[in-house]
């Protein structure tokens, strides 16, 4: 039997998603015991994140018989932002249709939010493919992600000359 047709397949998906989702929202959790002052709780919900965070790093290296490239992940991410965009779109119509257009606004607003994720990905994705992450055609400006250095070139530079950081700490500085 193909491993990625059986029930163990899936069932390993099924708690993979799992573990994404507890993580997520013990994260949430932690950060209001954090607001209330109750230390000794956000901790315990950071550890048992954390715990859920390993197991679904074990689960994903089983699905994907390994751990997935950066671009594979950006691939996946871009694909999923952009169902999630229309995910969002359809629950804002649904909204719309039920007369809740505070919540209709809501939706369609993280749908955008989405579509920028995805925008975002997809810009990754192509500089990745095309060699260009921290090389132009043109001159432009970089920016140091350690220390906030600017720099103009067509590459950002090898070795940031204010922090001593690598280019890896570079990105293409975007008009806002």
């Amino acid at each position: 039997m193909d491993f990625q047709q059986s029930r163990t397949y899936q069932n390993i998906m099924s708690a993979y998603q799992e573990q994404l989702r507890l993580n997520a929202k013990y994260g949430l959790f932690a950060k209001e015991s954090d607001k209330e002052d109750l230390i000794g709780i956000r901790l315990s919900f950071d550890t048992v994140a954390r715990n859920e965070q390993f197991i679904a790093e074990r689960l994903r290296r089983i699905l994907f018989n390994g751990d997935p490239d950066t671009l594979q992940n950006l691939v996946e991410a871009s694909n999923e932002e952009s169902a999630d965009s229309n995910l969002y779109r359809e629950y804002s119509q649904i909204a719309l249709e039920e007369g809740y257009d505070d919540l209709a606004s809501l939706f369609s607003g993280i749908a955008n939010i989405k579509l920028n994720h995805n925008a975002l990905f997809s810009y990754y994705i192509t500089a990745l493919r095309s060699n260009s992450l921290f090389c132009g055609q043109e001159e432009a400006l970089w920016i140091c992600l350690g220390c906030g250095n600017i720099l103009s070139g067509q590459c950002a530079p090898d070795i940031c000359p204010i922090c001593g950081y690598p280019q890896s700490y570079y990105e293409l500085l975007r008009p806002v």
